[in-house]
């Protein structure tokens, strides 16, 4: 089913995230996307040279291992950096919560306790994929944050406020700036000024057409501060691979995520959704070893608070390759593409944590 967006979203991202943009009518274009059949698109091979300069974004801690532990390993193997950066503290997931403390309704330093425990348990499987040279940077927003800055608390004058924490800015020690008011325009410059140190080749970020709300806003987000990197970086030979990836989706993709138990899928390879639209862009995999496929569960194994309430969805990425979509280097200035696909194409947002809004 096609999801309406109102006409105030529209207007909100017009003015308040593309300012520089017009918004073209691409609606015939994107509506026969829907038209294809579905296939089992190609995959081809992902390069990963000597010497990259890798950045991983991601919108919880778990999802920079979940999606990128193998192409990490592989990098720093060819001598290149890491940058690993997630931005929320996942402090909202409800259920774990419930789980975590024995409580029907938890109170704000339950989840405060929470979130600085995922935090940690980052760093952990920083440590274990990387033995200390890996750049992890904790944002240490709130567990919903990044959709709503994204829709409606753009400026610091109106920042999201956690219904579960009670902050509007961001309250854990771990973080980068603990004073950093919870806006869109505050997150799109941290990310722009990582970009600028960092001087990516390699960006791994999650795909815009996520079926979770904070991992579609965190593509979005990506593609932001590209676009802001790049153009205001005159006369840069910088031509960074943009790799998105995909956590959350629909009918039990992957294979296993929603068993109920852990299965062992280290012997199959993982395959992004067919019904995933292409958009044009190509499917690039990488194959790991087994060693570093060991290395990957003993990176998942350290977050304790995800296995005891999704043991079997951490499981089932736990695979012989890791596939991402692989983006024309132009896309992230030609924004309003990615927009219309986002508005027509994409699929509902899934709930969790459960206050997650659909779109």
């Amino acid at each position: 089913m096609l999801l309406a967006m109102p006409c105030n979203y529209q207007l909100k991202l017009a003015t308040s995230l593309m300012k520089r943009i017009l918004l073209t009518g691409l609606i015939t274009h994107c509506l026969m996307l829907l038209a294809f059949p579905v296939f089992a698109a190609p995959e081809f091979p992902l390069a990963v040279g000597k010497g990259e300069r890798l950045l991983v974004l991601a919108p919880h801690p778990d999802d920079e291992t979940l999606s990128a532990a193998g192409l990490i390993k592989r990098v720093l193997d060819n001598g290149g950096s890491v940058r690993s950066v997630v931005v929320t503290s996942g402090d909202a997931y409800v259920d774990a919560v419930v789980k975590e403390t024995g409580k029907r309704h938890p109170t704000a330093e339950d989840y405060m306790d929470f979130g600085e425990k995922r935090l940690h348990e980052s760093s952990r499987a920083a440590m274990v994929l990387g033995h200390g040279h890996i750049n992890l940077d904790l944002l240490g927003f709130s567990d919903g944050a990044i959709y709503d800055s994204l829709i409606s608390h753009w400026k610091r004058s109106n920042p999201f406020r956690s219904d579960f924490t009670g902050f509007d800015h961001v309250p854990y020690s771990e973080a980068e700036d603990r004073s950093i008011a919870q806006d869109g325009q505050d997150l799109l410059d941290e990310l722009v000024a990582i970009l600028r140190e960092t001087k990516p080749t390699l960006i791994a970020f999650p795909d815009v057409m996520e079926n979770d709300s904070d991992h579609a806003g965190l593509g979005m987000f990506v593609l932001l501060s590209v676009h802001d990197w790049l153009i205001k970086t005159p006369n840069t030979q910088l031509h960074p691979r943009m790799l998105a990836y995909l956590i959350h989706w629909q009918h039990g993709w992957p294979k296993g995520s929603d068993w109920g138990i852990p299965e062992d899928w280290s012997h199959e390879a993982m395959h992004l959704p067919n019904d995933l639209p292409l958009r044009g862009h190509k499917r690039v995999c990488l194959d790991l070893p087994r060693a570093d496929i060991l290395l990957k569960r003993e990176a998942l194994a350290q977050y304790k608070t995800q296995q005891r309430i999704m043991s079997d969805f951490l499981s089932s990425f736990v695979r012989r390759t890791e596939c991402f979509t692989l983006l024309k280097p132009n896309d992230s200035n030609t924004i309003e593409d990615v927009l219309e696909h986002w508005r027509y194409v994409r699929k509902a947002f899934d709930l969790h944590p459960l206050t997650r809004r659909k779109l």
